[in-house]
């Protein structure tokens, strides 16, 4: 890389630094361009020079923290070594613990939908590819699981035939598991998904002031439902 191209790479993270800390001070509404530029005292023209939309930019800004979440997530995962259920345990609360420790940008990328899934570059997009890797850290995980000790899963006669040929076709990214299999591990991920963005989004305040507790009987319930030994909540 010469010093052009170190300069250019150089000026490309101090603008996704400026957008990311627009959005934590402001939320995505925040990261306009000229905001954006002025943090990083660049004209407007200068900044299309790297970054030609508004969407190119959060696409970017995306991808990074996708990519952020998964190294960390990854990391996490190595600390269980061949216990799957421990993988689950930490991936599972390591997804929590950087959400509640990043709102606006979990806010980002998992409460908006940006870049635009109806694109028709949509599946080019890094942002997309960065999502797409930080899926297959789970799918990969339900599917290791599955294949070690394959747990009890419904029948395609109680999902209906429009369910079962989705998930069908969903089988080669779950190394082959079950339309029935496929759909109680989407079943667990809604779960904790949904568990996290009420938290986050202080949701659950009402009738639990501290999440944590639930969200760990619900991990060993989970853990239970795929046959995994799973720590006891305290």
């Amino acid at each position: 890389m010469n010093r052009r191209d170190e300069a250019r790479a150089a000026t490309l993270a101090e603008i996704k630094a400026a957008a990311r800390r627009l959005l934590i001070s402001g939320g995505v509404a925040a990261i306009g361009l000229r905001a954006v530029a002025r943090e990083v005292n660049l004209t407007a023209p200068a900044l299309y020079r790297y970054f030609p939309s508004h969407e190119a930019l959060l696409t970017e800004l995306v991808a990074d923290l996708y990519d952020e979440l998964t190294s960390a997530l990854m990391e996490l995962g190595c600390e269980g070594e061949g216990d799957l259920g421990a993988q689950l345990y930490l991936l599972a609360n390591g997804l929590r613990d950087w959400a509640l420790a990043h709102p606006a940008e979990f806010a980002l990328l998992f409460g908006t939908t940006v870049p635009s899934p109806d694109a028709p570059d949509h599946n080019d997009t890094s942002g997309h590819r960065a999502a797409m890797r930080f899926g297959a850290l789970f799918k990969e995980l339900v599917a290791a699981i599955w294949h070690e000790k394959p747990f009890p899963y419904p029948p395609d006669d109680q999902l209906g035939t429009v369910l079962t040929a989705q998930l069908t076709a969903e089988s080669e990214h779950f190394r082959g598991m079950p339309p029935g299999a496929i759909y109680l591990g989407l079943t667990y991920w809604t779960r904790l998904y949904g568990l996290i963005c009420m938290e986050v989004f202080g949701q659950l305040h009402w009738v639990l002031p501290d999440a944590a507790a639930y969200f760990e009987a619900q991990l060993y319930e989970i853990g239970l439902a795929m046959g995994l030994d799973c720590p006891t909540p305290e």
